[in-house]
């Protein structure tokens, strides 16, 4: 896939601030509802989910929670910030180099140099010593660290920010009410909007939600050239041995598994077994891709935000819509008011079943 196909030729709108600053709540923000199989779209807002799923639907959910994977760092004396962009092991952790003001920075680390993290004082806290370059067209780099950096983040660490974001957010802002399993470097955002209101009236249609576990890593780089001359970051996820059963039960039954997340289906799809054609209890680092070219088979459904031009996301997106269609409907919806980015508007993306979605 080329960097061209992921152009969708707009300007999106950003959530630059949480819905609760503009005086709504998080169920309030907007849905968007496709089905790619009638091209037909219809326009909500997050609460009335329950009237886009049915009873029997299967509701994966991601369970990690997020860190203040931001920190302040001195190399050679020099402030810089750092995006904790993945737990290799105990002691390898794998950073994204920004510079202090949170802008990208593309200026190599030697190896064997080292970095200090320091605290809101200034004060050294741990350092570690550069000892790879993850991959020649990223800003990440692997470190060797004298303590975990990434229990260090959840004491010190701040919420990565990136610039269209008009102020500092407090950490439970960047919380979902499904994240229990701190890791993740930033939020799983699709799940944000839920609220246990939401849950309850799902339940009640008897709507089923499982739930897996995936760590995210770092998602500011951008796709300027073919896929394979860019990096795949590693992510580390857990499909437990109930969900595992319970997806399998839900394809046989022929009943919709909706992933809540990219993330979900990413986890989802590395937990397949193609020998057995089912989900199996799975735990490791996944690097798979999902895109035209290797479409997801389990996943018939996802619930989503809006993604950004050349970006893994909305080629991931290309996997449930057709892209010329989606990009007539992402113009429509920047014309109608929707919001991108974390906190952000909503999309679901589900073909009709027998009994499923209705359209208009």
């Amino acid at each position: 896939m080329k960097a061209n196909q992921l152009d969708l030729g707009i300007q999106a709108p950003s959530a630059v601030v949480p819905p609760e600053y503009r005086g709504i709540s998080r169920d309030s923000v907007k849905l968007l509802v496709l089905d790619p199989s009638t091209k037909t779209i219809r326009h909500a807002i997050v609460r009335e989910l329950c009237e886009f799923l049915q009873r029997g639907d299967l509701v994966v959910v991601n369970d990690s929670a997020m860190i203040g994977a931001r920190l302040l760092a001195l190399h050679n004396g020099t402030p810089l910030s750092l995006h904790l962009a993945g737990e290799l092991g105990e002691n390898l952790v794998l950073v994204e180099r920004r510079e202090i003001t949170g802008g990208p920075d593309w200026t190599p680390f030697p190896l064997g140099s080292r970095l200090e993290v320091v605290d809101g004082g200034g004060r050294i806290v741990s350092s570690g010593v550069i000892s790879q370059h993850f991959h020649p067209r990223s800003r990440l780099w692997v470190v060797n660290t004298e303590t975990s950096w990434y229990r260090i983040a959840q004491h010190i660490g701040r919420p990565i920010r990136y610039g269209y974001l008009t102020d500092e957010f407090p950490m439970y802002s960047y919380q979902t009410i499904f994240g229990r399993r701190p890791g993740s470097a930033e939020m799983p955002s699709a799940s944000r909007p839920f609220t246990l209101e939401m849950m309850a009236t799902l339940r009640k249609i008897e709507v089923e939600f499982s739930q897996v576990t995936l760590h995210t890593t770092v998602s500011s780089h951008e796709v300027d050239s073919a896929w394979e001359e860019h990096p795949v970051f590693p992510e580390w996820f857990e499909v437990s041995g109930t969900t595992a059963c319970r997806v399998t039960e839900a394809m046989r039954h022929r009943r919709r598994v909706i992933a809540l997340g990219t993330t979900v289906v990413r986890a989802l799809e590395s937990a397949y077994d193609e020998r057995l054609q089912r989900v199996v209890a799975t735990a490791g680092w996944t690097r798979l891709l999902i895109t035209p070219e290797f479409p997801p088979r389990v996943v018939d459904g996802l619930i989503t935000g809006l993604h950004d031009n050349f970006t893994s996301h909305l080629a991931l997106l290309y996997a449930f819509v057709d892209p010329d269609w989606l990009k007539l409907v992402y113009r429509d919806a920047v014309q109608s008011g929707y919001l991108w980015h974390e906190f952000g508007d909503l999309c679901l993306i589900a073909n009709r079943y027998e009994k499923g979605l209705t359209s208009s």
